[in-house]
């Protein structure tokens, strides 16, 4: 009896197969070699961008270590900074206290002569230390007398008796 499968079997018949004419080897093959001509052509694009990532891994190292050596440099700056800042604080001579000379009359409260310490605001100005600030200029009194701070730093001022 024949073979009625569209498949052939393997033994020989009479009839001829379907399948060779249906699906022809040779356009198999030819897209077989277009399939794997596409997988070359994806592996070299991978390859290219891999190429660039690592490109741009190294500029970004590169710059990543320039930040840091400049960071490092920033922050050898503000501690050479901080250590003047330190040792001018610690040469500054603390305000004095002067001792209050008895008064003729008994009720008149004693007056203690010391400059303000800390740091404050005259006006719109940045908080400052103004007694140390007045005690740096080339004309303390003048400036005193121009921030109007003979009752906030009455020694540096001059205004003690």
């Amino acid at each position: 009896e024949p073979s009625t499968s569209a498949f052939p079997s393997s033994t020989p018949s009479s009839e001829p197969s379907l399948l060779p004419s249906a699906f022809p080897s040779s356009t198999c093959e030819g897209k077989i070699d277009d399939m794997e001509g596409k997988v070359d052509s994806i592996e070299r694009k991978i390859d290219d961008v891999e190429e660039k990532m690592a490109r741009k891994m190294n500029d970004m190292e590169g710059k990543i270590d320039a930040m840091e050596e400049k960071m490092t440099g920033k922050m050898n700056e503000l501690e050479a900074m901080l250590n003047e800042l330190l040792a001018f604080v610690m040469s500054t001579p603390a305000p004095t206290v002067s001792t209050p000379v008895p008064s003729a009359t008994p009720t008149d409260p004693p007056s203690i002569c010391a400059d303000k310490t800390g740091s404050w605001t005259i006006g719109a100005s940045t908080s400052r230390p103004w007694c140390r600030v007045a005690a740096r200029q080339s004309d303390t009194l003048d400036f005193c007398n121009r921030k109007n701070l003979g009752d906030d730093c009455p020694v540096t001022c001059g205004k003690c008796s």
